[in-house]
């Protein structure tokens, strides 16, 4: 679900005026100027205003925010349980109860004006295939990206992350490399391991030379993108079953 005109439905705690808005002027006092009540975007406030709101929001409402991830709000009822994730003005949310859910998108909807856009697909990166027993995960469209950007969709796959019998180490060779286009491939790499966990070793290796790379390290991290354009739909996969 995606809230709209999200940063409106922040409560400011301070104490904030602005200019009349033209055409709301009121003849002779043209110099006065408005309290603010609630937020307005280009704010410095609002991200943090809307942000208090939903949380109140959320645990007035039996949720319990995770002490790990505060981003996600857990909601228990006998043997039921949802779990609801915030991203600004998304949400995203699920459950073992399907009537609880449609409880939590009515009256959501009733606090903040929502859209409803159904079953997720695809969100910051991810793309998310739902089947009756099984959800699958991956980030096909987010590689051919990266891909792209380093010039390598042409590459030849190879079966393996890293060569045989690889010695990596701080004074490989003399070749230095650009340092900032190293460590923003580390970085593509190191969100690709959301559905791709068996690249962390490699590109856990890999990411300690960023500050002086050298080009023994680049050919190693270069062949990790070889490896992911050979395997480019892997993803994980989540089955449902009966065991708690």
């Amino acid at each position: 679900m995606d809230v709209k005109s999200t940063f409106l439905n922040g409560v400011l705690e301070e104490e904030l005026y602005v200019e009349q808005p033209l055409g709301c002027m009121r003849r002779g006092e043209e110099k006065k100027v408005l309290r603010l009540k609630k937020a307005l975007y280009g704010l410095k406030q609002a991200p943090r205003a809307w942000n208090e709101r939903i949380d109140t929001y959320f645990k007035k409402n039996g949720y319990e925010q995770c002490l790990y991830e505060h981003p996600l709000y857990i909601k228990k009822k006998g043997e039921d349980v949802m779990f609801t994730v915030l991203y600004v003005d998304d949400l995203i949310f699920t459950g073992n109860n399907a009537e609880l859910i449609e409880a939590f998108k009515e009256v959501t909807k009733k606090e903040f004006e929502m859209t409803n856009l159904g079953l997720m697909k695809y969100f910051l990166g991810l793309e998310v295939v739902q089947g009756k027993d099984d959800i699958f995960v991956s980030q096909e469209r987010y590689v051919e990206e990266v891909l792209k950007k380093f010039k390598m969709t042409s590459c030849n796959p190879v079966s393996t992350l890293m060569e045989p019998g690889t010695k990596v180490s701080k004074y490989a060779d003399r070749d230095r490399v650009d340092a900032s286009k190293y460590r923003s491939l580390i970085e593509s790499l190191r969100y690709l391991t959301n559905t791709r966990p068996n690249l962390m070793l490699s590109v856990g290796i890999t990411s300690r030379y960023m500050e002086e790379p050298r080009y023994t390290h680049w050919k190693a991290l270069k062949r990790i993108l070889r490896y992911v354009r050979g395997t480019i739909s892997l993803g994980l996969m989540y089955t449902r079953t009966n065991d708690y």
